[in-house]
């Protein structure tokens, strides 16, 4: 348990300090709840617009039509993952399910494979068909250099680990609003659904 709570907190630091694009003036700061928020102009420039391919093996545009302007949950795993990944799907499945009531349609669910060699949409729409996932979940496949860029201006790649740490951080943001976070991916669906709540401006008395 702690070689996974320092592993994350050793990624998430990564996340924050990704590159150089993190100034005296946008330096991340720990939130008041234990997780980590950074602000909206450092994370805006570290969205690459390249293009992706949906399970559904359509085009989308990874800044514009899935970021920009949206509340967002951000995963990073594979279809052949025996670890952490069938773990964290579902997971996640019953957050977006509990989201779906409390603020429908506003949360956009993104899964990004790490093995896109072997991850073309017909297998990640194969993948999270095993999840009963809702609509507004966007499992992304593409170009090895595009979604190895993705990573690397998240602060989620490193060519030398071949280690899934990663897998267990999670990046929930409002990016009309600036508000990033970022927390691990098994945490209870409850915690994450909260958090997320937070994001969206929820007041908190409606978070129970």
């Amino acid at each position: 348990m702690k070689r996974r709570i320092a592993a994350f907190l050793l990624v998430a630091a990564a996340v924050l300090g990704a590159s150089a694009f993190l100034s005296a003036k946008s330096t991340p700061r720990k939130d008041p709840y234990g997780y980590f928020e950074y602000r909206r102009n450092a994370m805006r420039s570290s969205f690459p617009d390249v293009v992706l391919l949906t399970q559904d093996n359509k085009q989308k545009r990874f800044y514009d039509d899935l970021i920009k302007d949206k509340i967002v949950v951000i995963q990073f795993m594979f279809a052949n993952c025996d670890g952490l990944c069938p773990r964290t799907t579902p997971n996640l499945a019953r957050v977006q399910r509990e989201l779906s009531k409390r603020a429908p349609g506003k949360v956009t669910f993104i899964s990004i494979t790490v093995d896109p060699k072997r991850d073309t949409p017909q297998a990640l729409k194969q993948y999270a068909s095993h999840f009963d996932v809702q609509r507004g979940w966007y499992f992304l496949t593409g170009k090895q250099e595009d979604v190895d860029l993705v990573r690397r201006k998240m602060g989620v790649y490193d060519p030398e680990d071949q280690k899934v740490e990663h897998m267990n951080v999670l990046t929930i943001g409002n990016e009309a609003q600036g508000k990033w976070l970022a927390m691990e991916s098994l945490a209870k669906p409850d915690d994450i659904t909260r958090t997320v709540l937070r994001v969206l401006g929820v007041p908190k008395a409606e978070w129970q």
